[in-house]
């Protein structure tokens, strides 16, 4: 084997070779027969082959030694000793690296958020607050009637036009409720308008990209920045970066399950995470707008009549789940999961990690789910609701039921078998 010399494979063959009347044995042709290895876990790196005059080998005598040859290698590498190695070893001696840097500069690595502007301030729940603390993540005005009525620590407007979406912030505003506003997943170089409107509402803002943050924390005046999970932090030191980067607060990739969420947050600090309990999860994002594709004879924004803002769309599956989808200000599509993810058999886990925000967010769902929902949420994290209560009262209200989804915690999960 190619970089494991010790494991090696020896075949022969008694079988006598005959004189070639047409193709004789040569590389090319034993390349074509030892290099069909689909369905194994091997390739043909290299071959070499002394061959004598013109010797026939059928390829039923080749197929053989290669299967042999297969067969051998495997049960070699499965007698092997296997060697364990620590998955967080690396990231380990990485940080353990950063902060011998930082006692030899003479500072430690803390964050450090941009301070919100003064209209803010006074809305903003303090970063000492004991007590978890509720968001809500709302998409329509009827989804905001329901949120201002459960009166959460903080509600973000992640809305599909900037037309009216100042209402929408005062109106939160003049209920004294912390008011954020979401950004685009992509913003294009020509899409910088949409970046000044959301810095002229003069709220927080919920930042969605990398590229976002590095145009925003250098912006004058900058708002308060929470970073969500599509910044991709998976682990301490991307966490740490993109907090020492201006971000008050971070929500972890998707790609992270209960388990290692609440290990990020045992590492962080109780107030460097904002967790997602609930949501459908955003599985697919793209340029290409269905609502344009389907619901008109345009072709882009300036033709297509807007049907976004008319129509509820979602995508079908051949199993009857129904994925909803929804359009953005630039025009491009997320398509969500048809079942609502429900943190709730972690929080007892993830409150016992130090984990203080938890953020809801709704797609398709009435007021009256939002308003059902978040109260759930709120007796579960009060301990007035068993998790177990919770899932089931969560299944009966959500649209199409929930799922653990990418938050399950699978056995031995921290193991990933390699053949060596």
């Amino acid at each position: 084997l190619a970089g494991h010399p010790d494991v090696t494979a020896t075949l022969w063959s008694d079988e006598p070779l005959g004189q070639a009347t047409q193709r004789a044995v040569d590389v090319a042709y034993l390349r074509e027969q030892l290099g069909r290895l689909g369905g194994t876990p091997y390739e043909l790196a290299d071959l070499t082959a002394e061959v004598s005059g013109r010797p026939f080998a059928p390829s039923s005598l080749l197929n053989q030694l290669r299967r042999q040859a297969v067969a051998q290698l495997q049960d070699l590498q499965e007698a092997r000793a296997i060697t364990v190695n620590e998955p967080l070893a690396v990231l380990a001696e990485v940080m353990g690296k950063r902060r011998e840097g930082d006692k030899e500069r003479g500072s430690e690595f803390r964050p450090t958020p941009l301070a919100p502007r003064p209209s803010t301030i006074s809305n903003l729940q303090s970063p000492i607050s004991q007590s978890p603390s509720l968001h809500l993540l709302v998409r329509t005005p009827e989804q905001l009637d329901a949120a201002l009525a459960v009166s959460p620590s903080s509600i973000t407007l992640d809305y599909l036009e900037l037309y009216g979406l100042r209402t929408s912030v005062e109106r939160v505003q003049e209920a004294g409720i912390a008011v954020r506003v979401a950004s685009p997943r992509v913003l294009k170089p020509n899409e910088q308008r949409v970046v000044n409107f959301l810095l002229r509402l003069g709220c927080p803002i919920l930042v969605r990209s990398a590229g976002l943050l590095h145009a925003l924390r250098d912006a004058p005046d900058a708002p308060e920045l929470v970073g969500d999970f599509s910044l991709n932090a998976a682990n301490e030191l991307t966490a740490r970066t993109f907090l020492g980067l201006g971000l008050s607060r971070l929500t972890p990739t998707h790609d992270l399950n209960a388990a290692q969420v609440s290990d990020l947050a045992r590492r962080l600090g109780p107030d460097a995470l904002e967790v997602i309990a609930y949501q459908h999860l955003p599985v697919f994002h793209t340029e290409h707008c269905v609502f344009c594709r389907f619901l008109s004879t345009g072709t882009s924004y300036k033709d297509c009549g807007h049907p976004c803002e008319q129509h509820r769309v979602a995508l079908r599956d051949s199993t009857g789940r129904e994925h909803p989808v929804m359009a953005d200000v630039g025009c491009r599509n997320t398509v969500f999961g048809a079942e609502a993810q429900d943190a709730g058999p972690h929080l007892d886990a993830w409150r016992a990690a130090g984990i203080r925000h938890y953020r809801l967010e709704f797609v398709h769902e009435s007021g009256e789910q939002v308003r059902q929902v978040s109260e759930a949420f709120r007796a579960a994290l009060d301990g007035r609701l068993a998790a177990a209560e919770l899932t089931r009262q969560l299944q009966r209200i959500a649209p199409q039921g929930v799922t653990e989804g990418s938050l399950f915690v699978p056995p031995n999960y921290m193991e990933i078998p390699l053949m060596v």
